[in-house]
């Protein structure tokens, strides 16, 4: 994987391991890779696939079971608000990209213009 050199690499871990998970690569109950295996898998170090599972841990969304490893939570509410705060985030991130140079409606106006085409192609 190639990291982005402006934002610590932990929390790429972290975005990729949500993606993951909200894309239902890792579904509930799921045992995750070890620590030594990410780390290998994404060519870093295994402090940082730690850091960023660290997190996951705090929030719920993996639960450790000693000398079993991680596994992804069984609870459909994290996981839905998991899923909610990526959308929120990929949104505000693509509104704030626009915003100075497009109106509201100009990017409503674009966002459904291209769901349209989307849908279209899929049919």
């Amino acid at each position: 994987m190639e990291f982005k050199a402006n934002i610590p690499i932990y929390l790429q871990v972290y975005d990729l391991i949500c993606d993951r998970i909200i894309g239902e690569q890792y579904l509930p109950g799921d045992k995750l890779p070890s620590v030594r295996e990410l780390a290998e898998e994404l060519t870093t170090n295994p402090r940082t696939i730690q850091s960023a599972l660290k997190i996951l841990i705090n929030h719920g969304i993996l639960i450790t079971q000693r000398g079993q490893g991680n596994f992804i939570s069984q609870k459909d509410d994290l996981i839905n608000e998991l899923r909610q705060h990526k959308i929120q985030q990929a949104t505000d991130d693509y509104v704030n990209s626009l915003v100075n140079v497009l109106t509201l409606d100009e990017i409503l106006i674009a966002v459904t213009e291209n769901i349209k085409r989307r849908k279209h192609k899929e049919d």
